[in-house]
């Protein structure tokens, strides 16, 4: 369980959230989240794949020329993982930063949570 968490969480900031090509999201989100996958920021509930389609699309429709990178390593236990991440430039400094929580059933994400801090 200990890998599949790492490369959901990986695929989940940097297979789903820097993808924009819009094929290989929908295939990153096929092979990364349950099919009622649950996803609750900032913004409220979103629950299903095509609402987090939705949501990742209007999100890099806002942040023309940041990607998301790893701020830190996944750490995990019993089914939950976390990852801090940073937005910004690519190569440059981040302008938001904050981190995501998910809880991992059956080999996929079916919970995610994602907090802001900047």
């Amino acid at each position: 369980m200990t890998e599949i968490i790492s490369k959901l969480m990986e695929a989940n900031l940097l297979g789903v959230f820097n993808e924009r090509d819009a094929q290989r999201r929908a295939s990153a989100i096929e092979s990364t989240y349950a099919a009622d996958v649950r996803w609750t920021d900032d913004e409220g509930v979103s629950v299903g794949r095509e609402a987090l389609e939705a949501k990742a699309k209007a999100l890099q429709s806002q942040m023309q020329g940041l990607v998301f990178t790893k701020a830190s390593p996944v750490y995990q236990t019993k089914g939950f993982g976390y990852l801090a991440w940073n937005l910004g430039p690519e190569g440059g400094n981040p302008v938001g930063t904050g981190f995501d929580v998910a809880i991992v059933r059956d080999d996929l994400i079916s919970e995610l949570y994602t907090v802001i801090n900047t």
